[in-house]
């Protein structure tokens, strides 16, 4: 009974200490320009529980992504808070404590193995390091304070659950149910986020390190108690290559194709976010909302070859001190395949790299760092008659662990709202154009038509083609009463949808030209060569005729009728 005090402190100060440091997010709102809009504000599909709306969580493809129980919370949510966004952020809450607290007892068990030899004291005190350092540190509030990232929270609680009882079903002795509850829990991770599909590979890398349920060498793989060990992963791998085929159909038309960018480009950008992640999770400032990818990623970009450097060279560091020091490359290689889908070898979306993505793929750092806290625990206890060695352990820690919470709750603050997200955003470096668009729309919406206007043409110097960019320069032009002008900022918006292959939606613009100016010629020259080019050969000639009519010395027109006639004959 005396012990039962110290068994369950450290996972009470792991629970209420990632409460803490995640209040502040109890008073965010929806962001509703990056995502919380299409996801929540504007999509009635997921308010409620009953059979229509459970059907079309477990159909839909929403923004690219196959969730049904990240559909079913938030549907919950709606049915308990309606549309406040308090409660969501409760919830979210709520879901990264519990993560924080399973993740203890993993971390526990995992260093009991690794580490036999640690005091019970140093084992729980490092467990709940590595609990702290993954629940508090900055990195997690993307996926924390964040509405639409949800089904981080929530696939992150169940992976860790799946991890948790596979750990008690191969301890020796225990009943194989553990295996199916372990299964199960699986189950309910790859319906909250598709990217937990990652798991086999993970319970492998667990099985050689600290398990060492398997060898080291190739020989002992086959062995009749190995093959065992390969038959349970079958339920799992089943499990995850169905997760991937729905992930690649619900991706289709959001994933870029090859095309665009280059597989040079994809790989710079995986070794880039590789070495980022790293870097990042030891030094936490600045911590920006958005990095966006360039237009063209240069694989020969100084920063894409340093990454690319400093990956191969902490990659041949560890694997040669593998005998010595098994966990850093155990760890290191569970990190590079719980990132890779998520790393921009199948890009998707406008990021270079993003904090979200290291909810689950950087536990392993989180576990060095629990290991490392229990050596020097054991070390203060073995030097008892040094009492300034076994206070400065502990003072450092201390100290080390708020100066996380201090920049997790300076990072809650940036997505407070849609106003201070952008305001935040556009201070990245590298400078994202999206960010300066978006913000320069949120004071169009306000009435401020000059400084949204330098906010709008920084994004255009940053992306001429920046369709979204031109469409708000027009709207400005136009709320000032300059016609003329804002007339050539849409034609710019034609332009570059044109030339980026959405010939639908430059013949929208278009269009719209034609039928504000029925006289201007340019305007029906225009339409007429996004329907050209679209296939439309009849409309299209019309619509260059109708140019010529209104202004017979017309070049270019002729060229394009004189083409579109001769297809059509």
């Amino acid at each position: 009974m005396g012990a039962t005090p110290g068994r369950w402190a450290p996972p009470l100060v792991v629970a209420l200490t990632t409460l803490v440091s995640f209040a502040p997010a109890l008073d965010n709102q929806f962001v509703v320009e990056w995502d919380d809009g299409a996801t929540l504000v504007s999509n009635p599909a997921f308010r409620g529980l009953d059979g229509s709306h459970l059907a079309w969580m477990f159909t839909a493809t929403h923004m690219g992504h196959w969730m049904p129980l990240t559909w079913i919370s938030l549907g919950s949510d709606y049915l308990v808070w309606g549309m406040n966004p308090h409660g969501y952020h409760l919830t979210s809450v709520l879901l990264h404590v519990a993560s924080s607290l399973v993740f203890y007892f993993v971390a526990l068990r995992l260093l009991r193995v690794a580490t036999p030899s640690r005091g019970e004291t140093g084992l729980r005190m490092g467990a709940g390091a590595a609990a702290l350092f993954f629940a508090i540190h900055p990195l997690r509030v993307e996926s924390v304070a964040w509405v639409t990232e949800r089904r981080d929270v929530l696939s992150g609680l169940w992976f860790l659950l799946t991890i948790l009882t596979y750990l008690k079903a191969v301890q020796p002795g225990a009943s194989r149910r553990w295996l199916g509850v372990s299964v199960g829990c699986y189950v309910l991770a790859l319906a909250s986020k598709a990217s937990t599909m990652t798991l086999p590979p993970l319970l492998v890398i667990l099985d050689f390190y600290p398990l060492r349920r398997i060898g080291s060498r190739w020989r002992q793989w086959l062995v009749p108690e190995a093959r065992r060990i390969w038959m349970e992963k079958i339920p799992y791998l089943a499990l995850a290559l169905g997760a991937a085929v729905v992930a690649g159909y619900a991706q289709r038309g959001f994933a870029e194709p090859l095309a665009i960018r280059p597989a040079a480009g994809r790989i710079a950008v995986a070794l880039y976010g590789l070495w980022f992640y790293v870097y990042k999770t030891a030094a936490p400032y600045p911590i920006w909302p958005l990095y966006e990818i360039p237009a063209r990623v240069d694989p020969l970009a100084l920063p894409m070859v340093a990454s690319g450097a400093a990956v191969a060279l902490l990659t041949g560091a560890l694997f040669f001190l593998r005998r010595r020091w098994p966990a850093g490359l155990a760890v290191w290689i569970a990190y590079a395949i719980m990132l890779a889908p998520m790393s921009g070898l199948t890009q998707s979306g406008p990021q270079l790299v993003a904090a979200r993505y290291t909810y689950l793929s950087c536990l392993g750092f989180a576990l060095l760092f629990g290991a490392g806290v229990a050596r020097v625990v054991d070390g203060a206890a073995s030097r008892a008659s040094r009492p300034g060695f076994a206070r400065a352990g502990p003072a450092m820690l201390g100290l080390a662990l708020l100066a996380l919470a201090a920049l997790s709750w300076a990072q809650i603050r940036v997505w407070r709202d849609s106003q201070s997200f952008w305001s935040h955003a556009v201070s990245a470096d590298p400078p994202s154009a999206i960010a300066y668009n978006n913000l320069g729309a949120r004071l169009i919406e306000q009435g401020r038509l000059d400084e949204a206007e330098v906010l709008i043409r920084k994004a255009l110097q940053l992306r001429p083609e920046y369709e979204d960019a031109h469409s708000n320069l027009a709207v400005i032009l136009e709320r000032r009463g300059q016609p003329d002008q804002a007339r050539e900022a849409r034609m710019k918006l034609g332009y570059a949808l044109l030339r980026r292959g959405k010939l639908r939606e430059a013949g929208a613009v278009f269009q719209r030209e034609v039928d504000a100016r029925p006289e201007d010629a340019v305007a029906h020259n225009n339409l007429g060569v996004a329907l050209f080019l679209e296939g439309d050969l009849l409309p299209a000639a019309r619509q260059f005729q109708r140019a010529l009519e209104i202004k017979p010395d017309f070049a270019e027109a002729k060229r394009n009728l004189a083409a579109a006639l001769a297809q059509l004959r």
